[in-house]
């Protein structure tokens, strides 16, 4: 238990990859408390959701956010929203924060990995600790991965943590229908490897009250997998309207406690936005290598659909292969 207190105690686990992966950040903050022991433990959040909950492109920059206290990080509370070209949408950390009954703190990405940073040194300012958590394990993936689809929202939250030390959860790998379970762990052997794997937690089936307090309020899909792991489905699940499957099985219910440093080590991409000042600096260093990201599939969405409207599965695929086509003729 002492590994798990000192990397735990007094912590805020961001959900690294996004604003769904608030909802296991206060999963693994009650499994924390329940099994290890922690007293305190807050979920985090970066603000970026996924189309399905705010249908225009890029991360929510602080200056959009109403009704939440604001200093290097956001403080994100039940009333919070936030306002898309007139329209309102609400975050799902601010759903997370009326069941958990808290302030979550939240990241925003307008100035790249060095505003994370900031919000972290805000919060080791107060006196806690700093983790991440990412559901799938998209963070892990090296930029020619076939099925990445988000890695820069991961990149960011990585080499920020990486810069404070913080640890990072690995929760249910290949539950983002990005990276396959059997890839993401052949990455965390790599971590291993380098000395970078502190542990491994698992989720029990008491937890599924706690996703049942707070999975009817949100629109999430990876985190949904570990609790239909719970429930015992065994099968793929089909996400972003069909464009993707992702796995659902025992892997679901395993989260691998890794370095941030010692990943980071072996991440190109996280030393690619390292250090940058901006959401656009750090959108083109992974652009120069290559790498399509949310942020590409977004802006191409919408150009096909238009801001503030649904997307199907098929204009999902279709607005990537565009974003790749571009990615590739970029010099």
């Amino acid at each position: 238990m002492g590994i798990a207190r000192e990397l735990f105690e007094r912590s805020v686990i961001f959900g690294a990859g996004g604003g769904g992966d608030v909802v296991s950040a206060y999963v693994l903050c009650e499994l924390l408390r329940s099994t290890y022991g922690i007293r305190e433990c807050l979920p985090g959040a970066v603000l970026w959701e996924r189309w399905v909950v705010d249908p225009y492109p890029g991360p929510v920059p602080r200056h959009l956010v109403r009704g939440a206290r604001v200093g290097r990080c956001v403080y994100v509370n039940p009333g919070t929203y936030v306002l898309r070209s007139g329209r309102v949408v609400r975050p799902t950390a601010s759903a997370v924060a009326d069941v958990a009954g808290v302030e979550v703190p939240a990241a925003t990405l307008e100035y790249g990995a060095l505003g994370v940073r900031r919000c972290f040194e805000e919060l080791a300012a107060e006196g806690w600790r700093v983790a991440l958590v990412d559901v799938g394990g998209d963070v892990l993936a090296r930029g020619g991965e076939e099925g990445l689809w988000s890695p820069l929202a991961d990149s960011l939250s990585l080499a920020a943590a990486s810069e404070v030390g913080a640890p990072l959860v690995v929760l249910a790998p290949g539950a983002d229908g990005e990276l396959s379970p059997d890839y993401v762990v052949s990455r965390v052997a790599e971590v291993q490897a380098v000395g970078g794997l502190y542990g491994v937690v698992g989720l029990w089936v008491d937890l599924v009250e706690v996703y049942e307090r707070v999975l009817p309020r949100v629109a999430s899909e990876a985190s949904r997998v570990p609790y239909a792991a719970l429930r015992g489905w065994v099968s793929g699940v089909a996400m972003r309207g069909g464009s993707r499957r992702a796995y659902v099985g025992p892997l679901s219910l395993v989260g691998f406690a890794l370095s941030s440093r010692a990943l980071a080590e072996v991440s190109p991409l996280a030393r690619a936005v390292a250090g940058s000042r901006s959401l656009a600096e750090a959108w083109r260093a992974l652009n120069s290598m290559g790498v399509v990201t949310e942020l590409d599939l977004e802006v191409e969405l919408a150009k096909l659909v238009g801001c503030g409207r649904e997307a199907s599965g098929e204009d999902y695929l279709r607005a990537r292969e565009v974003a790749r086509r571009r990615v590739s003729r970029s010099p």
